[in-house]
């Protein structure tokens, strides 16, 4: 094989390795949304090293009376105006009307006490992608969006000439080898 076919085909295998890996990402991401469960953007290092800043976490909603210590859980945390938070079942209390939790953050020295009705919900962590929430706050902005929209269209474009000018040369090669 040929430099040049090497080349080439290293650049195949690598591109469909990188769009395999961006698009196995995305999946994990978005194919909760469509089973119920939802996927929440971490913005603290809190959780580390369990769960990162800029990771993307998957939740699925459970019932308070499922909760267990121990698990990462994600609710409304009134210390922190109602902000969503997941951190650590610590302890857990189901006697009463409410469920109160004891959670704490796995590099927090603090702990937040918080209550939630019995028929009430919250979430339970059932994974996270590493930095996939970076991807995602970017594509938010207005320069992400345009660039989500922009870089696509070069990279067509791109192929597009590439496979043209591959046409004229080999014309042109046909045409040095025809008899004269």
């Amino acid at each position: 094989m040929s430099a040049q076919k090497t080349f080439r085909f290293l650049g195949v295998v690598t591109l469909w390795a990188c769009g395999g890996f961006v698009l196995t990402t995305m999946l994990a991401g978005a194919i909760p949304l469509a089973l119920g469960d939802r996927s929440y953007v971490v913005r603290s290092g809190s959780m580390a090293p369990a769960i990162d800043t800029g990771d993307v976490v998957v939740t699925e909603p459970i019932s308070p009376l499922d909760a267990e210590v121990g698990q990462i859980v994600t609710f409304d945390n009134p210390e922190a105006g109602g902000a969503l938070t997941s951190h650590r079942a610590i302890t857990i209390d189901r006697s009463g009307d409410s469920v109160r939790f004891t959670t704490k953050g796995d590099s927090n020295t603090s702990v937040e006490h918080w209550s939630v009705a019995k028929d009430g919900e919250i979430g339970k962590v059932l994974y996270r992608v590493p930095k996939l929430g970076f991807v995602s706050v970017a594509i938010q902005t207005p320069t992400g969006r345009i660039a989500l929209v922009i870089l696509p269209a070069i990279l067509l474009a791109a192929t597009g000439l590439a496979r043209i000018w591959r046409g004229h040369e080999s014309e042109e090669g046909a045409a040095d080898d025809l008899p004269v």
